[in-house]
This record gives C-alpha cells, sequence and structure tokens, in this order.
C-alpha cells in the first residue's frame, strides 16, 4: 500500500514537473518563406499612457492604480471630439509583458525626456490643449494638416486605435499605417539614401540580430521637428540618430523600444518602450487624411471674420 501511494506521488510530480517545463519553454517566433521571423499581419496600439511620467510615479503600476490614472489621463482631453477616442471601451494603460506602464519613456529612469535649454524652449506647451502658439498657417501642426506620420521613427500611439500592417519580402519590410502618411519603407539591403534627401520619416535601415528586428535611422527633415503625444510634444532634430527593437514575445505582443540620440534637442540619448497587439482581422482602411482638407480654409475664414466683426464693432463704438 505505501509503495503504490509513494508511486502515485512520484507520478503526479512528474507530470507536474513535465507540464510546468512545457508551459516555461520559450515562445517560438514563427517564420517567413525567408527563414526570417514573421511580423506579418496588424499590430494596433491603443492606450492613455504619456510619453512621459507625472509626478513620483512608478514605472510599473497595478491594474487598480493603472485603471485610476488612465481615466485621470482620459479626463484632460474631455474636450476633445474626435469620436475614435471614445470608440474602444474604457481607457486603458500601456502593457509589456502583462505589465501596466506609466509612461512611455522608460530612461532616464524618472521618466521625463533630458530636453536641454533648446529643447525645453520648443516643446513649453501641451500639443492637445490649445496653448501651443498655433497662430498662423506656418504653425498650424502636423497632425492638423494630414502630413504627420505616427507611424514614423519613433513610432508613437494616442488613445485611438492606430493600425500598422507589417509587409516583409526578402530584403525590404513595409509598415503600412492605418492613419496620415501611410507607407513606411525599411531596408534590409543596405540601401543609404543620399544626405541632400531628408524628410519627417528619415530613413530606415534594418538588420536581424536572433529573433529581433533592428532598425537605424537618419536624414531627418528640420521642417517639422515636433511630434504630437499626449503631453508636451516629443522633437526630433535633421541630427537625430533612432534605434528601434521589434521584438515578438507571443501570438498577440510585438514588443517595441526604441532610443533617441539628438544632441539637438537633448543632454543625453532617451529610452521608450510598449507594445503593439495583434489585431485578428488583419484589416488596414484608407485613413483619408490629406494636406487638402478643409480645416486650414476654414480656419482662415474664420479669423477673416472675427476681424471683420471686430472692426465693425470698433467703427460703430465710434
Amino acid at each position: 500500500m505505501k509503495i503504490r501511494t509513494v508511486a502515485l506521488v512520484l507520478v503526479t510530480c512528474l507530470i507536474s514537473t513535465a507540464g510546468f517545463s512545457q508551459s516555461s519553454e520559450p515562445y517560438q517566433v514563427p517564420r517567413t518563406e525567408y527563414g526570417q521571423p514573421d511580423f506579418q499581419g496588424a499590430w494596433g496600439a491603443v492606450f492613455n499612457t504619456m510619453l512621459e511620467r507625472p509626478g513620483e510615479m512608478p514605472l510599473i503600476l497595478s491594474p487598480e492604480q493603472a485603471a485610476g490614472f488612465a481615466a485621470v489621463v482620459s479626463q484632460n482631453l474631455g474636450d476633445n471630439n474626435d469620436p475614435d477616442v471614445d470608440r474602444f471601451g474604457p481607457p486603458t494603460l500601456a502593457k509589456v509583458n502583462g505589465e501596466f506602464r506609466s509612461s512611455v519613456v522608460v530612461y532616464p529612469e524618472d521618466g521625463v525626456l533630458p530636453y536641454n535649454e533648446l529643447g525645453t524652449q520648443m516643446s513649453s506647451y501641451d500639443y492637445f490643449k490649445g496653448d501651443s502658439g498655433f497662430d498662423h498657417p506656418e504653425e498650424r501642426p502636423g497632425t492638423e494638416r494630414c502630413i504627420e506620420a505616427w507611424g514614423s521613427p519613433p513610432m508613437r500611439a494616442f488613445m485611438y486605435q492606430l493600425f500598422h500592417g507589417f509587409v516583409q519580402t526578402e530584403d525590404k519590410i513595409a509598415i503600412v499605417s492605418e492613419e496620415a502618411v501611410a507607407l513606411r519603407v525599411i531596408h534590409m539591403d543596405g540601401y543609404i539614401r543620399p544626405d541632400a534627401i531628408r524628410s519627417f520619416e528619415g530613413h530606415s535601415i534594418g538588420h536581424w540580430e536572433g529573433d529581433t528586428l533592428v532598425v537605424e535611422t537618419t536624414h531627418y527633415s528640420d521642417v517639422n521637428p515636433a511630434r504630437a503625444t499626449i503631453g508636451r510634444p516629443m522633437l526630433i532634430s535633421s541630427a537625430a540618430r533612432v534605434t528601434e527593437r521589434f521584438t515578438r514575445t507571443s501570438e498577440t505582443e510585438l514588443n517595441y523600444q526604441y532610443t533617441v540620440d539628438d544632441p539637438t534637442y537633448y543632454t543625453e540619448p532617451w529610452k521608450g518602450e510598449f507594445s503593439f497587439t495583434r489585431d485578428a482581422s488583419g484589416h488596414i482602411y484608407e485613413y483619408a487624411c490629406h494636406e487638402g482638407n478643409y480645416s486650414m480654409v476654414g480656419a482662415l475664414r474664420g479669423a477673416r471674420a472675427q476681424e471683420a466683426q471686430a472692426a465693425q464693432k470698433e467703427a460703430t463704438a465710434n
């Protein structure tokens, strides 16, 4: 009887150990026909995590803390009338390997962008609160004019769903974003763009380090250095070098890390991190946003009407 009991306990332990070993095996990333890690499909980011961390908050929050903080961030944008902001359920924070994050910035450790004097001066406004001094057409932000790409490096997220479709060939990776300026190409063949050709999204060259896609981006333009974020903007100059690392950690999570090295605006390189979530439908839809939209015309006409009304009121008073 004792022997049978011991044997039963031993078998149970072996089964439990085998099950534990199986569940703790590392995730095996699927491969493309070229033998590369397969990132193809649609990946989305929807969260209320700010780029910078406010106050003395820790980077990692409990689920209860995360829910409260996400609600507060959402309330600060209460006058935003974009219907996409409210379409995807209650506000939530970014998750990385199951951990809620209070900021995208992970270095410096306080979660604050290490701006130098010039960077502080040029970023001293809240991008979405209307205190940015956008007083004439040349100052209107790129998001409003449909010339700013959220998928350009470093990639960003906002509190509505941003989908990015990955398409891979042997020597190119295309990121097709469901937003303005939809296409980004990562050159895996080492192609170098002439230095005179510069753009908002820069020029990206990639390579594989094991299962991780590493991308180096340079050749930025200085025409529009501000990138929209929740809070004050991110600045990128023509001297910047951005290094990104994409790693698929599960069937549904694509971890994204980046480092910005830009001595024009920052005292030291800084790092950010969040994760994209795989969308089962795999669909990318047209954003239908273009620089020739009506917002600029409407804003200019509205301002002229206000000026005419003010002039008429002054003339009447006199």
